[in-house]
């Protein structure tokens, strides 16, 4: 693997676990009506039927830092790509609701791994100019992979087809699978733990800058250190900032616009049809934000993006809470989920995934990483759980009230805490001392 392909192929194949993270966590918007249906779900247990999969995502990411370390990144995308098709498997042939529970937990398990891998390899083979827009790549993917579950149910909902729908998720785990075993391990992660032959190797098939032949002892320290010591190398500013951001962006219900757009909608008093049709402008929408922002976040950095993101949002869910007030039926409503979505889709979204790939040293980065996705998905886990008996107790606008409340809340304590990183060296954030903590 050499040249133009050898340098693209290493970025492409591993961003297709966005696709594949993009399909697995959207997919359920276009299914839940059709199964709730079907079975008649209360609202407790149609949230469960969303968030099973966040469960499983937050359960899977603090061992998934680890066993990346100790393995490589390669075997832990590939071992959770092979759970992902298992559990669509056993979700599209679900007989009732329980299956269909325990179908995506065993995706989020699947997920919960792909989401932290992904993004840390891709950083990791990614020069320090190109970093952001190569990490966002992977965000860009979900996106497509949202609109793509958005398309498919709007082609087959009218037939009622939710089994297919889940199983058509199936494609891109398949190419997920098969891509893996044509690109090349980290040379980070083999340069930390003394593959120094084979780290100059993949570096020179990613066209990288060339690999020492003898690397500092820094260097060569190793990634697969215990959580104790991964602690200690990071210092507990860094560890409070990686929680705080990754707790703050789902707590703006950023992700439950995205698993709910359909019934959001039809709320509001579209019909099926119209709502799933809305929640394909929305996914659209999504899509074309992530492209902007990828040409953005290495040149305006990550910070301007996540605050003008969280204050974006903040606007247009109070406006979304006021439109419900003065009794939209859903259009207006359609219009406003949509800026609230592309507004995460420039900030919160992509400028976790790059933050938090950046700022833990080397030999921590693994677990701390891991550390950080988990308490990202049990947040998602927790509020979109919580949706449908939120807006039972408040109504939608209610809802959106609150939301709007919290981010503009997260906005302020961001504004306060978050350092900008771009253009950071991954190997010069060795210590707590380090560079990316000052804001």
């Amino acid at each position: 693997m050499t040249g133009v392909v050898g340098r693209v192929l290493p970025v492409l194949v591993p961003a297709t676990g966005g696709l594949l993270f993009g399909y697995g966590t959207g997919g359920i918007a276009g299914v839940l009506p059709l199964v709730d249906e079907r079975y008649g779900l209360s609202a407790w247990v149609q949230g469960l039927v969303v968030s099973a999969a966040l469960l499983g995502a937050a359960l899977t990411a603090p061992t998934s830092g680890r066993l990346a370390d100790r393995f490589g990144r390669r075997p832990v995308i590939t071992a959770a790509t092979s759970v992902f098709i298992v559990g669509t498997a056993v979700s599209a042939l679900a007989g009732g609701p329980t299956v269909l529970i325990l179908g995506r937990f065993l995706v989020g398990l699947a997920l919960g791994a792909i989401s932290f891998a992904v993004p840390l390899y891709l950083a990791e083979i990614s020069p320090p100019a190109r970093r952001g827009a190569l990490v966002t790549l992977n965000q860009l993917m979900i996106t497509i992979g949202l609109l793509l579950a958005y398309l498919v149910s709007y082609a087959l909902q009218s037939g009622g087809a939710w089994r297919l729908m889940l199983a058509v998720g199936l494609v891109p785990a398949v190419a997920l699978l098969g891509g893996m075993a044509a690109v090349p391990e980290s040379p980070s992660w083999l340069v930390g733990v003394g593959r120094v032959g084979r780290a100059r190797a993949a570096a020179a098939a990613l066209g990288l800058p060339p690999v020492a032949q003898h690397p500092s002892a820094s260097a060569r320290q190793g990634t697969g250190i215990g959580l104790r010591a991964a602690l200690a190398a990071a210092g507990p500013r860094r560890l409070a900032l990686g929680r705080r951001i990754a707790v703050l962006v789902h707590l703006t219900g950023l992700n439950t616009a995205i698993y709910y757009a359909p019934t959001i909608l039809s709320s509001s008093g579209l019909t099926r049809s119209g709502s799933v049709l809305g929640s394909v402008l929305v996914g659209a929408c999504n899509v074309a934000a992530t492209a902007v922002t990828i040409a953005l976040l290495d040149r305006s950095g990550r910070r301007p993006l996540m605050l003008g993101g969280l204050a974006a949002m903040a606007a247009a869910a109070a406006a979304i809470a006021a439109a419900q007030l003065l009794g939209d039926h859903g259009g207006v409503t359609a219009l406003l989920l949509c800026v609230f979505i592309v507004a995460g889709g420039v900030g919160p979204a992509p400028v976790f995934w790059v933050f938090v790939s950046e700022i833990y040293p080397r030999r921590a980065r693994g677990a701390l990483m891991s550390l950080a996705t988990a308490a990202h998905w049990a947040a998602d886990f927790v509020v979109a759980s919580t949706f449908l008996p939120l807006v039972r107790a408040l109504s939608l606008g209610g809802a959106f009230a609150v939301y709007s409340g919290v981010t503009l809340a997260a906005a302020l304590l961001l504004f306060r805490w978050m350092p900008e990183t771009k253009g950071i060296h991954l190997d010069d954030v060795q210590d707590a001392q380090a560079q990316p903590v000052r804001v």
